[in-house]
């Protein structure tokens, strides 16, 4: 490690930091006066709490089903849930938890929110929001998205908790920005004061969970960066702050024989005695859906959901398996979508022994201890290099800081244990990040050629910036711009609209391309021309992505990439016409 490397890294933590373990007890003692609640599915059961029935699921050998649910209201929400269980009844499966997905404007406090745009879900406004999803009959409803990681996280965590959500927030997400919530020393001690209550409620079940497809592993090309990561949260988790950690993954992996040996090598390497339900939920892929011919997404969709039944019953991990509907390509998912998505699965688990018969696991198993072995190597690694730094790393407060402010582009390179051998990294199992990277720069390469744009952006700089935590949109755009020869400008993920212009200014650019996933197009839009005339600077900005909205009086999400450009501001996802109007526009610089 360099000397740079050192300093930056200790750069992160910044001075007078308050002690962790001193922010921990503050919570711990405030742990016993805050009464946990217990979903509906607990209260009419026989068990204490959700693990004791998860841990009773996975001694059945039972595959259980579930879904990812958010929708524009808080009743539209607890009905679309409801709906989904009569229909699961109906088919005959389990299912008996899912995750609740709010707008990301519950994650900033009220005085806040002005700064942000609305997501296409409902937004946690009061206690009984929280009660109201608590008390699905048969239902355990995991509040986690919007909730720990976040500057909200004091509110979020103890509602949350005392709605009976066994998972009281999702780690993972403190990699995410929000927008006029700067003082990060502030929420990210919130966050660990909540840590501090879940300590005292180990034996009633509740804990925190991770998913690394919304944090540093997706920026990764190696899959080993999935486990070692996950150990690193663990590790923070329960050995520093001495809370429940389960993991769940899958977004970002299409790759059924990687997606399985996953399955083993984090529940070998996360499991505890403790802890013996290390594993969560196995998540289908967002990355490999058509954007057209949607139906045909359900051949992709099969495959990869009959290779995670095979893989679970072979492995008995007790994970639950959250197939993705097929239109999550195009717009937020509705219930008839999710609803199709659960009704193909239904049948997967009919003739399972037939498959088992003429399958063979061998070469995933080798796979697995790969993944476990390396990914091991690559956790204590991290420790090494934070400790070699000057990172306390018995400090949960440094941890959390070092997580909050570490660019993530330097992520594999600094930690992946053959980068510290040989200088570079070298790739045991891709990721769908890695693939994807490569095959982008291919592909983009070829359209700009064929379209005759080969370097008609030279000398041009443009910035590009997400507004979320999406990273394949922002690399996909970076590609195709710097084959058309443009000098582009990383503003990064989760980025707010006064950040992206101040960057612009900065750089001297009046170009700028946004992508947008969340369903927050329209929102952002009115944001990009607010900002724009404030300033009383001419700009060409584009927008790419996920061009949808909730409209008002609406229940589902409408394409809204016409009314963008008639509000002025070019919204369009085929990026040769983006090049050709960057390059037929008066309003750029010249030429360097």
């Amino acid at each position: 490690m360099t000397g740079a490397t050192k300093d930056y890294i200790k750069s992160l933590i910044p001075k007078n930091l308050p002690k962790g373990q001193d922010i921990l007890e503050e919570g711990r003692k405030r742990g016993p006066s805050i009464k946990a609640g217990r979903s509906r599915l607990v209260r009419d059961s026989q068990f204490d709490n959700y693990l004791e029935y998860f841990k009773a699921h996975k001694e059945r050998k039972e595959i259980s089903w579930f879904s990812n649910v958010g929708l524009a209201t808080i009743e539209e929400e607890v009905e679309g849930i409801k709906e989904l269980q009569r229909w699961c009844k109906k088919l005959g499966i389990n299912y008996h938890s899912t995750l609740a997905i709010p707008s990301t404007l519950s994650a900033i406090p009220k005085e806040l929110r002005q700064y942000d745009s609305k997501n296409t879900s409902y937004v946690l406004e009061t206690p009984e929001d929280f009660m109201a999803l608590g008390n699905i009959e048969g239902m355990e409803v995991i509040q986690s998205d919007q909730v720990l990681a976040v500057p909200n996280a004091w509110f979020n965590g103890i509602n949350a908790l005392k709605a009976g959500s066994y998972q009281v927030g999702c780690f993972s997400q403190l990699l995410w920005n929000y927008p006029g919530c700067d003082d990060h020393v502030k929420y990210v001690s919130d966050m660990l004061r909540v840590m501090g209550v879940l300590s005292t409620k180990w034996d009633e079940g509740f804990g925190v969970s991770g998913y690394l497809d919304d944090t540093y592993p997706s920026y990764c090309k190696d899959a080993i960066a999935w486990v070692g990561y996950a150990l690193f949260e663990q590790y923070v988790s329960t050995e520093l702050c001495g809370v429940i950690y389960q993991v769940n993954y899958g977004g970002l992996i299409s790759d059924i024989r990687i997606r399985a040996a996953l399955l083993k090598a984090l529940y070998d390497a996360l499991w505890t005695e403790k802890q013996p339900l290390p594993v969560a939920k196995i998540q289908a892929n967002t990355t490999r859906f058509w954007d057209h011919d949607i139906e045909a997404n359900y051949g992709m969709l099969s495959q990869e959901m009959l290779m995670a039944v095979l893989a679970e019953r072979r492995y008995n991990t007790g994970a639950v398996i959250l197939p993705v509907p097929i239109t999550e390509k195009v717009h937020v998912p509705t219930i008839d979508a999710i609803k199709g998505m659960l009704g193909v699965c239904s049948r997967l688990e009919e003739n399972i022994e037939q498959w088992e018969e003429v399958i063979d696991f061998t070469a995933i198993d080798e796979m697995a201890e790969v993944l476990k072995r390396e990914g091991t190597r690559f956790f204590h690694n991290m420790l090494e290099v934070l400790d070699s730094a000057g990172i306390d790393i018995k400090d949960p407060m440094q941890m959390l800081m070092f997580i909050k402010n570490f660019n993530a582009g330097l992520f594999e390179e600094t930690f992946h244990p053959s980068a510290k051998e040989t200088g570079e990294v070298h790739v045991n199992y891709y990721t769908d990040m890695g693939k994807l990277t490569k095959n982008m720069v291919e592909e983009s390469a070829a359209r700009v050629k064929s379209a005759g744009l080969t370097n008609t952006l030279k000398g041009k700089k443009v910035l590009v910036a997400s507004t979320d935590a999406h990273v394949y949109g922002i690399q996909y755009v970076k590609s195709i711009l710097e084959n058309a020869g443009a000098k582009i400008v990383d503003a990064g993920v989760d980025s707010s609209v006064p950040y992206i212009f101040d960057t612009a200014d900065e750089e001297g650019i009046t170009c700028i391309g946004v992508s947008t996933h969340n369903g927050q197009a329209l929102g952002i839009a009115e944001l990009l021309l607010k900002e724009m005339e404030r300033r009383d600077k001419k700009y060409i900005v584009f927008m790419g992505g996920r061009l949808n909205t909730i409209l008002p009086g609406h229940s589902e999400p409408s394409d809204v990439q016409e009314m963008i450009n008639k509000k002025g501001i070019f919204a369009e996802n085929d990026l040769v016409r983006t090049i050709q109007m960057i390059q037929d526009s008066a309003l750029l610089p010249g030429r360097e």
